[in-house]
C-alpha cells in the first residue's frame, strides 16, 4: 500500500499538466495566462495566441505523459528514495525550455 501511495504525487502532478494541456483555448486564456491576462486589449491583438497554444499545450501534454513515465522507470530502476530527487531535477531542464522558446511569442 505505502509503494502505491508514492504514486500519487507524480499521477496528480500529471493530471494537473494534462489538464493544463486540454482545457486552456484562445477564449480561456484571457483569465487563465500570466502575462497574455495582464496585456492591453491593443496588446493582445498584436500577439499570436493559436501559435504559442499550440506550443504551449504540446509542451504540457508531453510533460504530464514523461514525467509519468520516468516516474515509473525510476521507481523500477532506481528506487524511490534516489527516484524522487531524479524526478524533480529532470522538471528543471524541461522547464528551462519552456521559458527559452516562449521568449519568442
Amino acid at each position: 500500500m505505502e509503494h502505491l501511495l508514492s504514486y500519487l504525487v507524480p499521477i496528480f502532478t500529471s493530471l494537473i499538466y494534462l489538464s493544463l494541456g486540454i482545457f486552456i483555448n484562445s477564449e480561456n486564456a484571457r483569465y487563465l495566462l500570466a502575462g497574455y491576462n495582464a496585456m492591453s486589449d491593443v496588446e493582445r491583438s498584436k500577439f499570436d495566441i493559436d501559435s504559442y497554444l499550440y506550443f504551449f499545450k504540446r509542451f504540457f501534454k508531453g510533460l504530464a505523459v514523461s514525467l509519468l513515465l520516468i516516474w515509473i522507470l525510476l521507481d523500477i530502476f532506481v528506487g524511490l528514495g534516489a527516484g524522487i530527487v531524479v524526478w524533480i531535477l529532470v522538471q528543471i531542464p524541461a522547464y528551462s525550455y519552456f521559458v527559452f522558446r516562449s521568449v519568442r511569442f
